[in-house]
């Protein structure tokens, strides 16, 4: 009678070692999904991101910053711009800032261009507007009305409007011909522009 021995510590090496590989291919196959969920997840966030912010694009344009220093020293300045919505849908102004300052909105006075009869505005400059004269709930600047902000300022597809702006606690006297930011916030993103300040002489 023929007994045949089974190398036992062999096998279990042949086992040890598969189950090495297989553990391997587990972790390798595990980590390649957790990476791909993890890129989805990652452009789907941006994809919303950019659909959401994508449509709000403005521009600043015809923007000045002027300084009417006193002789005892209390400076004044107004700060102007256009800004125009190129974006497909409406903008809600939230905030105006001024050098890293956010603007009180009695101090900010606004009008919304009508393209139909006031086309002239849409390209034309900006002149000084002096700071004592805004005042009140409304202003005549140029032959039109700026309305005093109370609030959130909207700013309907493709429209354009024209902001004046009180800002005597910001700008000084030493600060013209040096470079200032500009800046507005919506629900969405913040939009920033540079300008140099001028002197109101």
């Amino acid at each position: 009678m023929i007994i045949m021995t089974v190398p036992v510590l062999g096998t279990l090496r042949c086992r040890k070692a598969l189950s090495i590989v297989v553990t391997t291919l587990i972790i390798l196959v595990f980590s390649v999904l957790l990476a791909l969920t993890a890129i989805s997840y990652t452009n789907g966030l941006t994809r919303a991101r950019m659909t959401s912010t994508g449509q709000e694009e403005v521009r600043f344009y015809k923007k000045h910053a002027w300084v009417e220093p006193l002789p005892n020293g209390t400076d004044r300045s107004v700060t102007a711009f256009k800004l125009h919505n190129l974006g497909g849908k409406s903008i809600s102004a939230q905030l105006i800032d001024v050098r890293g300052t956010e603007m009180d909105w009695s101090d900010v006075f606004f009008h919304h261009i009508n393209k139909t009869t006031e086309a002239s505005l849409l390209y034309s400059d900006l002149g000084y507007f002096d700071w004592s004269s805004l005042t009140g709930s409304w202003v005549l600047i140029d032959g039109y009305n700026y309305t005093q902000a109370t609030g959130n300022i909207w700013v309907g597809a493709g429209r354009t409007l024209i902001v004046y702006i009180k800002t005597p606690e910001v700008i000084f006297r030493d600060n013209i011909g040096q470079p200032m930011t500009l800046g507005i916030a919506t629900v969405n993103a913040n939009f920033i522009t540079e300008l140099v300040i001028e002197s109101a002489d």
